[in-house]
């Protein structure tokens, strides 16, 4: 895999925007679903970013706190080993460390639009429709501004 075709937090949003603009009538309610959940995991990423860059400390207190029975791998919690990271919930890791750092406006909206990607993706008796996915999307959009603004 070479690092020419990494993508970024904001090419998962873009996809999601340009699943929303698409002109078709109606919009396949599984389009309206994945949009949700691609604009979720570009909060998510962009949220990961921000929280590992400038918030590291913090961050790694809160998955120290939060696994107390766990035996935990210092050198690769501390260097923030990507691998090693994934074996924790990191959704649930950002949230309380936004709550930990005073963001509390910020990690419940991150909570709530996680909840509306665990729905588009797990909940098959609700209806999605291109109305109710723009709103989401652009929301998550807008948190991701306040995100990066941290």
């Amino acid at each position: 895999m070479s690092d020419k075709g990494l993508i970024t937090e904001d090419r998962f949003l873009i996809y999601a925007k340009k699943i929303i603009g698409q002109k078709k009538i109606p919009l396949p309610e599984e389009e309206c679903r994945t949009a949700i959940s691609r604009a979720y995991y570009s909060l998510y990423h962009i949220t990961g970013s921000i929280l590992k860059s400038k918030y590291s400390f913090q961050l790694i207190k809160e998955i120290r706190k939060s696994y107390p029975r766990r035996r935990i791998d210092l050198a690769k919690l501390n260097r923030l080993d990507k691998k090693y990271l994934h074996s924790f919930n990191l959704h649930k890791m950002f949230f309380l460390t936004l709550i930990d750092l005073g963001f509390a406006t910020i990690a419940f909206r991150f909570r709530d639009f996680r909840s509306k990607r665990n729905e588009a993706d797990y909940d098959l008796d609700l209806n999605f429709n291109v109305t109710y996915s723009s709103i989401i999307v652009n929301g998550i959009e807008k948190l991701m501004e306040k995100v990066r603004q941290l």
